[in-house]
């Protein structure tokens, strides 16, 4: 059914109001300090950043938009503060979905510079809706005149979602409709900048399985799930290392073939991931359940000299390390019964030491964090 002028009209300012931010620079200055403390005291020891230089270095006439891999919800506030931190208060636009604007976030977030965006509205077995149409025009306009025309930077997390595999998941194509309009629009080419994050654990890795199981059953209970996971988090689990790496913009103004852009960008997100010595333990004891030590030392070492020769990214405790040491420093993670770690078991059989897998889909996880970058298929980039 068509809709009529005065219903348009009326629509499109609802949409508005549900997509647009309300920065608050004063209040963002307050908060910075506050999350930055909050996300140090509780979950990470530092944050270690690489790759600013590909982001200053693209001139100020040609919009930004950042493509960031999504982890955890960590991933906002380590991603925030960094850039807030190292970039003279630069605050990017961030997309998020509708799902993270509830209770105080639903005007905190807003007043951070968060976007609104109803994932349900755009998908495409939805958009043969004209009111879905309507909203998806509405929210392409907001970010042309309210963010780009204003040379803001967009912040997208196109994988839609945190992975609960591990693996990076497709990319929602409506970041490249985002560039293509923003290109189109100011006759140039736009900047998509890839950015991996990884940590040493992820905070959410031993509930991703749950989290599936209750986001089918009931969002309720999904939320308050995910809620005490962080909160059991910051109790009890000891804190990690995060890792922020910016990678080399992709110019584009031809985006004919979406689906080949798509394949691009994840490809060089992927490669921005870290090797961590979490990663390299699980890898050892994947699909097993029970491994001789001597067995997983040897798997490490064979692991060292792939990233050597492929020159991969790097987590703290790898380099100049041994295998051995790479081991004992993943269990702090793994095996750390103290902090409600409880991943993995050291024990002895047949006289032998050998590592139990206690806990299978958190190992998977790790594995399929990185099993792209072992992979000798993987992509090669272009820049």
């Amino acid at each position: 059914m068509k809709l009529s002028e005065e219903i348009i009209k009326k629509l499109k300012k609802q949409f508005r109001s549900e997509i647009a931010h309300e920065f608050d620079i004063v209040l963002t200055r307050k908060m910075a300090g506050k999350i930055n403390k909050f996300l140090h005291k509780f979950f990470l020891k530092k944050i270690i950043l690489n790759g600013l230089d590909n982001l200053s270095n693209i001139p100020d006439e040609i919009p930004i938009i950042i493509s960031s891999v999504h982890k955890s919800h960590v991933d906002y506030m380590a991603l925030g503060t960094c850039l807030y931190n190292s970039k003279n208060e630069l605050v990017p636009a961030t997309i998020g979905g509708t799902n993270l604007f509830h209770g105080t976030f639903a005007k905190l977030l807003p007043k951070l510079k968060c976007v609104a965006l109803n994932r349900e509205r755009v998908s495409p077995k939805n958009l043969r809706s004209r009111e879905n149409l309507l909203y998806l025009s509405t929210f392409y306009d907001y970010l042309m005149r309210d963010v780009i025309d204003k040379g803001e930077i967009i912040t997208i997390f196109p994988e839609g979602g945190r992975s609960y595999s591990g693996k990076i998941l497709p990319l929602s194509l409506g970041i490249f409709g985002i560039a293509k309009r923003a290109a189109k629009e100011n006759n140039t080419k736009v900047a998509i900048l890839p950015i991996g994050i990884s940590y040493d654990r992820v905070t959410e890795d031993s509930r991703f399985d749950g989290l599936r199981k209750y986001k089918s059953w009931n969002p309720k209970a999904y939320r308050k799930y995910d809620k005490r996971g962080f909160i059991h988090h910051a109790i009890f689990q000891p804190r990690t290392v995060g890792y922020i790496d910016i990678g080399k913009p992709m110019l584009i103004d031809d985006f004919r073939k979406m689906d080949k852009l798509e394949n691009e960008l994840r490809t060089r997100m992927g490669n921005l991931i870290r090797v961590t010595t979490v990663t390299l333990t699980c890898r050892a004891i994947a699909g097993k359940k029970f491994t001789p030590l001597d067995e997983i030392i040897q798997h490490i070492r064979n692991d060292l000299k792939i990233i050597k020769q492929k020159k991969l990214l790097v987590g703290k405790g790898i380099k100049f390390r041994t295998a051995s040491m790479i081991f004992k420093k993943s269990l702090v993670h793994l095996a750390n019964r103290v902090r409600m770690r409880d991943i993995i078991r050291i024990t002895t059989k047949n006289g032998r030491k050998v590592v139990g897998v206690r806990r299978k889909d958190v190992v998977t996880y790790y594995v399929n964090t990185v099993a792209h970058l072992f992979d000798d298929t993987n992509l090669e980039i272009h820049d």
